[in-house]
């Protein structure tokens, strides 16, 4: 939806900061929702993610109310990412009345030496309150979960934040690692390996003792949920939690098959905005896109790929 973000986190990946501060952050224009209107009668799932605040972009409700038209009724999963910190408990209900089923918000610690300092703009003592208040009036259709970045600065904090997410009625809690692009990014993944995993076995220790979802991505996990043989107990619980926190059936070997990513400008890319642009919806129609090279290519590596061979055995399998 857009690239502008209010915050000026010293991690952030998509490096929001600098295009807001420098003016060159990109929205989304009327033109691009019309050009995807068509194809979101088939969006069984929509995310806001790894871009700017989507709170901040104006062309947030009327893209939740074109897709709402288009899917007339079908089941839909939105999921929407945000800092948190320009959602009030109106726009909450609002968005939630509006479509959003899946609410991820980003909190790096529990004090402002840890949070605030890292997501500058940001502020603990708003957020924490605010978290117990959305958690309360949540409707049953929605989910409410934390992603926090594990970091030098917080390390100490995981087990009180799992304390604190179940306490306060959270669905899940979600801990990712560091993306070391910055100077003070690789002062804040700085630590010890074997540190962390100490301290990640005793927040999954903590966590399944509360009965609380926890995504634990900082570790690698094999997910082949055709291939049960494959799937060790800590990758099954892994996939069931990222299910759970995303509200939707992940399965890695289906993505290029299922997920497109679209820019705020309409520049399309395969899978996630890591990927390089195949073109943008605004001059090609997007199923041109979806079969070109780079996407087909995708797709003949996932099939390569995959342990299962022609013989799949999970549902919806492609």
């Amino acid at each position: 939806l857009t690239e502008r973000c209010q915050l000026a986190c010293a991690h952030c990946i998509t490096r929001a900061p600098e295009t807001t501060a420098a003016g060159r952050a990109r929205h989304l224009a009327p033109e691009v929702l019309t050009a995807l209107t068509p194809h979101l009668a088939h969006a069984r799932y929509v995310g806001f993610t790894h871009s700017g605040e989507p709170l901040l972009s104006p062309m947030l409700g009327p893209f939740l109310d074109t897709l709402r038209a288009q899917r007339q009724g079908a089941p839909t999963t939105v999921h929407l990412i945000s800092n948190g910190m320009a959602l009030t408990e109106r726009r909450f209900d609002e968005l939630c009345a509006a479509g959003v089923t899946s609410w991820s918000i980003s909190l790096d610690g529990l004090s402002a030496a840890s949070n605030d300092a890292l997501r500058v703009g940001a502020k603990v003592d708003v957020l924490l309150p605010r978290l117990r208040a959305l958690a309360a009036r949540k409707p049953s259709t929605a989910r409410l979960g934390v992603s926090c970045t594990i970091t030098r600065s917080n390390l100490h904090e995981l087990e009180d934040l799992v304390r604190f997410a179940a306490d306060a009625g959270l669905d899940w809690l979600k801990l990712e690692e560091v993306f070391p692009l910055n100077a003070r990014a690789q002062h804040e993944a700085g630590f010890p390996r074997a540190q962390l995993e100490a301290t990640l076995a005793q927040v999954r220790a903590l966590a399944d003792g509360l009965a609380l979802p926890l995504v634990d991505h900082p570790r690698t996990h094999e997910v082949w949920k055709c291939v049960p043989s494959v799937m060790t107990p800590d990758a099954a619980r892994f996939a069931a939690a990222d299910d759970f926190a995303n509200s939707r059936d992940i399965n890695p070997c289906f993505a290029p098959f299922e997920v497109v990513c679209v820019e705020p400008d309409g520049a399309v890319k395969p899978e996630d905005f890591h990927q390089p642009a195949v073109g943008t919806v605004l001059e090609h129609d997007l199923i041109s896109l979806w079969n070109a090279g780079p996407f087909v290519a995708r797709r003949q590596l996932s099939l390569a790929r995959r342990k299962c061979g022609d013989r799949p055995t999970c549902p919806g399998a492609v």
